[in-house]
């Protein structure tokens, strides 16, 4: 499918199951080259092995054309071009960075950890390609680790090998730590003020980050490689690795109590909503800003929520909005329907 997008507020409408939320899916794995829902296979057409896709953007004030070229065998394998070069995936993933808002992710609160963590992945990845490749080496590192432990377990092998992967776990776990640290930052600086104005409610709110403290790379690393000295026991008696990043976990907080337990969805979606407004912003390169993908969610907030929602993005952030129901709003608007033709609308 061939689309021309013009506006900076695009509304896609058609019923369920015409491929609304495949093309919003397109530009978030023109991203980070990965499926919002979990399932890189999504993004394949039924009875397909193969996929390309291209986006021609305005980047920085310049024009360019991402390309990326998928093939399912025994796992799916990509490639990716920038204006024509071959470029590494460290290279291209990135180069467009998108906020995606869904009705799932009110539950963010009420999900595991890992999924928290799996937000602030989404999020760092796109600010810094030197996240990205902390993040892949330290999965790496940490399931190296882990298979020593479980042969440590068995009585498989006498351990020398844990101290040098300890220290090699605790400098890339720094690092993480460390990003994380500046977004967790960045948002208790402005969630207050921007979740009262969406929710109405004046209270003071902040980000609960459970991590190691320190304020550099090297206090960090320092507090990490201690606790992973501590806990060498019980991690070579259980076989897992039981501290660092992979363990972190973040709340919301109102002057010392947990919000999300004592929340009504209402209260959540602000909460959710005030976070996905401040996540555009910090991915925002002064005139190279995020695209927001909004996925059938304006019709989970009440007036005052989304009118609030939808006068911040004016002129700011290119938007794209999927809706079973036509919306009266200066937008390009297309039409999907069951036969998979486009239709314009205009504005």
């Amino acid at each position: 499918m061939d689309l021309e997008i013009t506006g900076d507020m695009v509304v896609l409408t058609g019923p369920n199951a015409v491929g609304k939320t495949n093309l919003l899916e397109s530009v978030y794995f023109a991203s980070l080259f990965k499926s919002f829902r979990d399932d890189t296979e999504f993004i394949f057409l039924k009875d397909s092995d193969k996929l390309q896709l291209s986006l021609d953007m305005e980047k920085g004030g310049e024009q360019h054309n991402l390309e990326v070229f998928l093939e399912k065998r025994d796992k799916v394998y990509a490639n990716f071009r920038i204006d024509g070069v071959k470029r590494k995936r460290k290279e291209a993933q990135g180069f467009i960075s998108v906020v995606v808002f869904d009705p799932t992710d009110v539950e963010m609160f009420s999900r595991s950890p890992e999924a928290r963590r799996k937000y602030l992945n989404m999020v760092l990845c796109q600010k810094s390609p030197e996240y990205l490749e902390n993040v892949t080496a330290y999965k790496k590192t940490l399931f190296l680790k882990t298979r020593l432990l479980q042969d440590l377990k068995q009585g498989l092998s006498p351990g020398q090998d844990l101290d040098a992967w300890n220290e090699q776990l605790a400098d890339l776990g720094a690092g993480i730590v460390l990003e994380r640290k500046r977004f967790i930052n960045f948002l208790n600086n402005n969630i207050s003020e921007v979740y009262t104005t969406i929710s109405g409610f004046h209270r003071p709110v902040e980000v609960w980050y459970d991590s190691f403290e320190g304020e550099n790379r090297e206090e960090i690393k320092a507090n990490l490689l201690a606790r992973l000295e501590s806990l060498k026991p019980r991690e070579q008696a259980s076989g897992v690795c039981l501290a660092g990043p992979h363990r972190d976990d973040f709340f919301l907080k109102s002057e010392g109590l947990f919000l999300p337990p004592f929340s009504s969805r209402g209260e959540l979606r602000s909460q959710v909503l005030a976070l996905k407004i401040l996540e555009l912003e910090y991915l925002s390169r002064g005139e190279d800003k995020p695209v927001l993908l909004l996925d059938d969610v304006l019709s989970e907030l009440d007036d005052v929520r989304k009118n609030y929602l939808l006068g911040f993005l004016q002129g700011k952030f290119q938007t794209f909005i999927t809706t079973t129901q036509s919306l009266d709003l200066p937008a390009q608007h297309i039409t999907l329907s069951p036969a998979e033709e486009v239709e314009e609308v205009g504005k």
